[in-house]
């Protein structure tokens, strides 16, 4: 069994669903144990950093042997919590925005955004793969009980007044494309991505592999 209660860091974190959605492929592929050296050729982690993060949760795998895939798969499942439904609204319908409502988790049909909200008069009263837009400003009105987390899709220079709004509301747990850090309570959790200093990584990567390839 996992052991949840350890301390574990946010870099790890961020792998588990790699990790999870790594697993789940080898299981439909009729895989049955895994070694840390050829897991990390197909998600291209360090097989050290691989064996130090399943660690964080006791032990999941025998040397010599490797891990059961199948124990992984039921093991990170429950982590993740992938069979809990979770309702969410997302704030800010333009175009990445939209594109987040269109495709809405085709992966896991338990994550579901069910509403969002916009300031555009022109956005607001319609409807994008089905999901109503509200005007931001009645987000109290629409809000309900089982939704607790967000996703938001504004410029950095709306981030502090949406978050702020999210808060007074009951939302708890935000996802943010807008990078800037803003300053929330005790109780909230957030999480930014960035996506130019993620290209930006990427691209330092490949670089520095073509440069090592060249060279040898």
């Amino acid at each position: 069994m996992l052991n949840t209660k350890a301390q574990v860091s946010k870099a790890t974190v961020r792998r588990i669903p790699l990790y999870y959605r790594a697993v789940q492929q080898l299981q439909q592929q009729g895989v049955s144990r895994i070694r840390s050296d050829r897991l990390s050729e197909l998600i291209h982690i360090p097989s050290a950093t691989i064996r130090r993060d399943f660690s964080s949760f006791g032990e999941l795998g025998k040397s010599g042997y490797g891990y059961s895939v199948g124990t992984l798969v039921d093991e990170f499942g429950k982590l993740l919590d992938v069979h809990t439904k979770e309702e969410m609204l997302l704030v800010g319908v333009g175009g990445l925005g939209a594109a987040l409502m269109e495709n809405n988790f085709r992966r896991n049909p338990d994550l579901n955004i069910t509403m969002a909200f916009d300031a555009d008069p022109a956005k607001v009263g319609t409807t994008v793969a089905g999901i109503p837009v509200y005007d931001f400003k009645t987000l109290r009105q629409h809000l309900t009980p089982a939704i607790h987390t967000a996703i938001l899709a504004v410029p950095s220079t709306s981030q502090t007044a949406v978050v702020t709004a999210l808060e007074a509301a009951g939302v708890n747990a935000i996802l943010t494309f807008a990078p800037q850090p803003v300053v929330c309570g005790p109780d909230t959790t957030i999480r930014y991505i960035d996506l130019t200093s993620e290209l930006q990584s990427l691209l330092f990567v490949a670089h520095q592999k073509g440069a090592h390839d060249r060279v040898h």
